[in-house]
């Protein structure tokens, strides 16, 4: 006699929410982030809200994670969550679905190997030590806002790296236009009321002239280089990409969309990385003196190069744990595009998944201090016994960060550089509390003091 598995049960519980508009004051009034601890505590790994008419399905569990972003990646798309972020920044790899993202992720997967990104190296260690030469000419006692440093030596990376030029200096009006494209999509995420775009409001009004300032930058860049011939960086190498079944290069457009993702991806994530790893540093001194004892046996107090990188594992689970408490993108969300079963539940066509990264990364069955930052969660026996996907801040499957190479080679870099030269510390106390802006930033600057390391 057999016995019948179970029939799959009706959605999970989760919070009452209002007429019409279901839970979105409740995420309004939280903060996304919050919102999303809040209905872990209060309902467990696994969960619903709702915006609006739409039902979102929270994930927290590292099989869940798996089954939605790997196994089933098919069916869990960048659909209507997506939207916003479309109309901000184009039809790029970020964004993009089907047969059109599979053509693009194979065209741009060569340039972000770790051995296509290695020439860029020693733009990262030259504009860090930009940034170190910018410190040492402080006044004692000087205040620096780390986040705005951080934004602005990835910048100079990314935009040397991407284009040959620095961004930061010479074009300034378009770094500030990225901003603006990043802070609509966080806030056109939870708004109650979508505007369309042809009504003249002023945000409206500001995405559309970042919009255009940015599409004249990169399109003046593109036909320069279509005119004038290639360069050694980024840019030149998509621009040389050739699909090998079809023989097509990118067309300009193409370029423009791809070009505007990897830059505004590619300096706000690996700045937030190090903002708050210079924060979290500057309340742990064990850290900072095991990482401080690393550095002196590899570098003995030259500049780190990328052969350094293998033999700097403590400097490398530094920002692991930094990237645990504090990823730069810590919710990732899908469409679901067909009835799926998860975890006993029938979870139907249209539900929007949630993948809550940021509870995942704190979750006491797979981390021993969950709440502490302790770089020894990335030792490499505490790493074997704990399940694949506890960890994805680079997200996972098919669709893991393309550039997470890039990010973790300049991260490592310019890390290993400052704390050799540098000690820094809070001038006013921060709570660590975050404002969600598309990344996870601090919700008030943090400021930092910065001591010379006179023992360095």
């Amino acid at each position: 006699m057999t016995v019948d598995a179970p029939a799959p049960v009706a959605l999970p519980a989760g919070p009452a929410g209002l007429p019409v508009i279901g839970n979105l004051l409740q995420m309004q009034r939280h903060g996304m982030l919050d919102f999303y601890r809040k209905l872990w505590e209060d309902c467990g790994d696994i969960a619903t809200a709702s915006i609006g008419p739409m039902k979102f399905l929270m994930v927290t569990r590292p099989e869940h994670i798996q089954h939605v972003l790997v196994k089933n990646a098919h069916k869990y798309t960048k659909g209507l969550s997506h939207d916003k972020l479309r109309l901000a920044i184009g039809n790029g790899i970020l964004t993009l679905e089907g047969d059109v993202w599979s053509r693009q992720r194979k065209l741009m997967q060569p340039t972000f190997t770790p051995r296509g990104i290695k020439p860029f190296a020693d733009i990262m260690i030259d504009e860090t030590q930009g940034l170190i030469e910018r410190w040492n000419a402080l006044p004692q006692n000087a205040q620096i806002d780390i986040s705005q440093e951080m934004q602005r030596v990835t910048m100079k990376v990314i935009s040397r790296s991407m284009f040959g030029l620095d961004m930061d200096r010479d074009f300034k009006g378009a770094s500030e236009a990225l901003v603006a494209l990043l802070e609509y999509t966080s806030a056109s995420s939870t708004g109650l009321i979508d505007i369309p775009l042809f009504v003249p409001t002023p945000t409206n009004r500001r995405l559309k002239e970042a919009k255009r300032e940015l599409r004249d930058f990169l399109m003046g860049i593109i036909k320069k280089r279509r005119e004038e011939g290639l360069q050694e960086d980024l840019l030149s190498m998509l621009m040389t990409a050739k699909d090998a079944d079809t023989g097509e290069f990118m067309t300009d457009e193409q370029l423009h969309d791809e070009a505007l993702i990897i830059f505004f991806a590619g300096h706000e994530t690996t700045a937030s990385l190090l903002t708050w790893t210079s924060y979290l540093m500057s309340n742990n001194f064990v850290v900072e003196r095991k990482l401080h004892r690393e550095l002196a046996e590899v570098l003995g107090g030259r500049g780190p190069r990328l052969e350094d990188i293998p033999n700097l594992p403590y400097t490398r689970m530094v920002l692991d744990e930094a990237l645990r408490l504090y990823s730069p993108v810590p919710i990732v969300a899908r469409d679901l595009q067909e009835d799926d079963e998860l975890a006993g539940y029938q979870i139907p066509k249209g539900t929007l998944a949630v993948v809550a990264l940021y509870n995942t990364h704190r979750h006491p069955e797979f981390w021993e201090r969950p709440l502490e930052f302790y770089p020894e969660h990335f030792a490499p026996e505490a790493v074997e016994k704990r399940p694949r996907y506890a960890y994805a801040p680079f997200g996972a499957g098919p669709r893991i960060c393309i550039g997470l190479h890039f990010a973790q080679m300049e991260a490592v870099l310019i890390l290993a550089d400052i704390a050799q030269r540098f000690r820094l510390r809070l001038a006013r106390p921060h709570d660590g509390s975050v404002r969600y802006v598309g990344v996870t930033r601090p919700s008030t600057p943090i400021l930092m003091t910065v001591e010379k390391r006179l023992d360095a």
